[in-house]
């Protein structure tokens, strides 16, 4: 039988095969395609019972297979998250610390020369070492310089702990334990910070997320947790806090000794090594040979010259002008930690959203404001509102400045600058003190805070034509090529 058809060729059998054929090459593309759909499906377009499983189902997608997306969660890995969690852990036990030593200070020796003494040494490290510090941390492995510093401050709060228990700890046993803690906090802050690139990358993203939750955790326990749980413990038995502080230098040792990093020292065979203090030179030139490093290092320190002065006068606000009890003083500071806890985990999404350079100059302006604040209105709400502004906005700009930092510098000077850095920040402190005590003698406390926020004001418009947006942009793109 002729199964032919006019105007088609072949038998029924073939299209049939064909249309078949054709017919699975449909259903196969729409398998292929499947994928693409769920990607643009609409919320509204679906009933309402799978709407909620199609869109996890697309941001799942999302996440595993469009890592260019901005949108894409940053993921941080197991490494760094050891770090933040012996970072979280130091920082309790350093808070507890700080709060029972001036305790113990005053139950030995009840002098307020030898308070000042036992603060002086624990601030001395800075200026003497953090130069050296940044020459270690960029020889050896950053890793191991954490550890050590760990155990060397495990070591000293026992001995301390053990002097405690006997009844023999005096003026120059404390002396002498804050000053070697303060060598230890020198090298860890240093190794730790310039060791975040090594953990993460270098992508500005990533280094705003990791340095935001470090700093967040510094301020909840050295601020918010540990002080009170210190002042606890003490009253209970004055062993505890410094038992528990060593506790957590030794549990912080042991997480970062579980690190383990690729990051390797720079390689110095075939060529001798340089003196100390030919590469703590290179480290200031880098610094002040960088216009946006100059910058950023200059503003810092003279913003920290009013805050300096901002928190040594605090005391003597909240008791002669607010008329707040000593309850009320912990109050603010309490608000501040709150305050920085929020700048800390924001100050990414922050700069991603404003640009870095806002976010710095935006931080000055607000905590100037703030200090303006403080010291024209006489209200315990708006300073504790005031306080927590500040604690945020300058959090936020510490974490920026940071994360600048770590995208311009090369790793193998990371150490150096960062120490450089630091120290030329720190100056400001004491000035600041100074000034501010000054101003309240002469005239009143609220003046110290008038002057100050007038000042960081000013600061934030002479720096404004080298801190904003496009020109950090340049600087960090010049830095990437």
């Amino acid at each position: 039988m002729d199964w032919s058809h006019p105007g088609r060729s072949g038998d029924l059998p073939d299209r049939l095969r064909a249309r078949g054929d054709g017919e699975r090459g449909i259903r196969s593309e729409h398998r292929r395609n499947r994928l693409g759909r769920v990607r643009t499906v609409r919320l509204g377009a679906i009933p309402s019972t799978g709407a909620f499983c199609c869109e996890t189902l697309a941001r799942g997608i999302l996440e595993v297979r469009t890592k260019e997306s901005g949108d894409a969660k940053v993921r941080l890995g197991s490494r760094f998250h050891r770090l933040f969690g012996a970072t979280l852990v130091s920082a309790i036990g350093t808070g507890m610390h700080a709060a029972a030593l001036p305790l113990l200070v005053l139950q030995s020796t009840s002098g307020p020369m030898a308070l000042s003494s036992v603060v002086m040494a624990a601030e001395v490290p800075w200026v003497l070492l953090s130069l050296h510090a940044g020459v270690v941390v960029d020889r050896l492995d950053r890793r191991r310089v954490m550890v050590w510093a760990d155990l060397g401050r495990f070591a000293v709060l026992v001995a301390l702990a053990v002097l405690v228990l006997t009844a023999l700890v005096n003026l120059v046993c404390l002396v002498l334990a804050a000053f070697l803690l303060g060598v230890g906090q020198v090298f860890f802050d240093i190794a730790a910070q310039s060791a975040v690139p090594d953990l993460v990358s270098r992508d500005p993203r990533s280094l705003a997320t990791a340095n935001g939750r470090i700093v967040a955790a510094e301020s909840n326990g050295e601020d918010f947790v540990g002080p009170p749980l210190g002042s606890a413990l003490f009253g209970l038995w004055n062993l505890l806090p410094f038992a528990g502080n060593a506790l957590s230098f030794a549990a912080s040792g042991l997480l970062i000794f579980s690190i383990r990093t690729d990051a390797k020292p720079k390689e110095t065979s075939g060529t001798p090594r340089r003196s100390v203090r030919g590469e703590i030179a290179e480290g200031i030139r880098w610094l002040f040979g960088n216009r946006t490093l100059r910058a950023l290092a200059t503003a810092s320190c003279l913003g920290n010259i009013a805050v300096t002065a901002q928190f040594a006068m605090l005391a003597l606000l909240a008791k002669e002008v607010l008329g707040l009890p000593d309850f009320g003083f912990g109050l603010l500071l309490t608000a501040t930690a709150v305050g920085a806890t929020v700048g800390g985990l924001a100050a990414a999404a922050a700069g991603k959203r404003f640009g870095p350079g806002t976010v710095v100059l935006a931080g000055k302006a607000g905590v100037g404001t703030a200090v303006l604040v403080l010291g024209l209105v006489a209200n315990a709400w708006v300073a504790a509102a005031m306080m927590m502004v500040t604690g945020a906005l300058m959090t936020a700009e510490k974490v920026v400045v940071s994360t600048l930092r770590q995208q311009i510098v090369p790793n193998e000077l990371l150490g150096r600058v960062l120490s450089s850095s630091r120290l030329v920040v720190m100056t400001g402190g004491p000035v600041g003190a100074a000034l501010g005590g000054v101003l309240a003698s002469l005239f009143a406390v609220q003046v110290s805070y008038v002057a100050g926020g007038v000042f960081l004001i000013l600061v934030t418009l002479v720096f404004y034509p080298v801190l904003n947006n496009r020109t950090l942009a340049s600087t960090t793109d010049e830095s990437a090529r």
